[in-house]
């Protein structure tokens, strides 16, 4: 297997991350003392420091992005990585390809209509924008108090509900599967992951959405201190969902997945994937998803909705857009990729 990581040692200075111009991230808190702008080139035997934009640290994006800073930052000589916040995938995507950050975690479907400019991204399309690896997948999570009588998200016709930060991928799934029931809240609230969920728990909101790997933290911290119900999808409803995007798969939030919640809920998601800009050189690429794809283990002991990381195939396998081709000839050389 070809290796990389003594060449990097004397070859930091190579890596001319990401095309596009600099300039201030979307509003994120930097962990670490992460600089904004593009990756300058390191002298040789210095430290490469990079930046991996993720979401609302209430959610699933953070803790992942934060494993993987940790792997990468533990197996590959020459780099650091920090973590910041931002408002999540769409965000993310113009960072990555203005060079605000190096990498970043995006959910596919919202990858997939920045790399096409469709959309949000009609008229800014993000061409540069290539897939690291898949990470975990983004399930559509729909929480309420269960004396509430609400079961399923056909039921929140009249309702005040949370979907999401705004313009997240929160948001967008949450009106795809509204839409897709035909119904219309009474009122609709943009709110991070954590507070429409706290919100729901003091019952200022009928239900919340999060659209993360599970379990999203908010959601399972209320569910921990009150009696909550997670709302499902008819099968019907969830066809509509996939026929609107097709980067949407059916799936269950597993039972006992939250407290109290003992029967699989269906639901839909979506890979989320760890991209970088294709300008980011081919060994350096390699490199990372080397470190990434051999330290499962590390990235699920970071964060359970990593398991799905088990599987190679879920790793470089169907992703909805292209592998960097370092990473791509990575997986080629591990024999993971079809």
């Amino acid at each position: 297997m070809k290796r990389v990581f003594a060449t990097l040692l004397a070859s930091a200075m190579l890596l001319t991350c990401l095309a596009g111009c600099g300039g201030k991230t979307d509003g994120g808190a930097a962990s670490g003392g992460a600089a904004s702008g593009s990756a300058a080139p390191a002298p040789s035997g210095k430290t490469q420091i990079l930046t991996i934009g993720t979401a609302d640290s209430t959610g699933t994006m953070y803790p992942v992005g934060a494993g993987v800073a940790s792997v990468i930052n533990d197996n590959v000589p020459g780099f650091k990585v920090n973590v910041e916040t931002s408002k999540g995938s769409p965000a993310n995507c113009v960072n990555i390809q203005q060079g605000n950050v190096q990498l970043a975690t995006i959910a596919g479907d919202t990858a997939l209509q920045a790399v096409e400019g469709k959309g949000k991204f009609e008229g800014q399309a993000c061409p540069d924008i290539r897939a690291l690896c898949a990470v975990y997948a983004s399930l559509s999570n729909w929480i309420a108090l269960k004396d509430s009588g609400l079961t399923m998200v056909h039921d929140l016709a009249g309702k005040n509900v949370a979907v999401g930060p705004e313009a997240s991928t929160t948001e967008i799934a949450g009106l795809a599967g509204l839409a897709a029931c035909g119904v219309e809240p009474a009122e609709k609230v943009n709110l991070g992951l954590g507070d429409g969920a706290n919100e729901v728990g003091d019952g200022v909101r009928d239900a919340s959405h999060g659209f993360a790997g599970v379990p999203i933290g908010g959601q399972l911290s209320v569910a921990q201190t009150k009696d909550c119900v997670f709302l499902g999808y008819t099968d019907e409803e969830l066809d509509k969902v996939i026929e609107g995007n097709p980067s949407y798969y059916k799936t269950v939030i597993p039972a006992n997945t939250y407290p109290g919640q003992t029967e699989d809920v269906a639901t839909f998601g979506v890979k989320c994937l760890v991209c970088v800009n294709a300008s980011l050189d081919d060994e350096t690429a390699y490199a990372f998803a080397e470190a990434i794809a051999t330290h499962v283990d590390d990235l699920v002991a970071a964060h359970a909705s990593m398991t799905s990381m088990k599987d190679p195939d879920f790793i470089c396998n169907d992703l909805p857009i292209e592998l960097h081709p370092g990473a791509a000839n990575y997986y080629k050389d591990a024999g993971m990729l079809k």
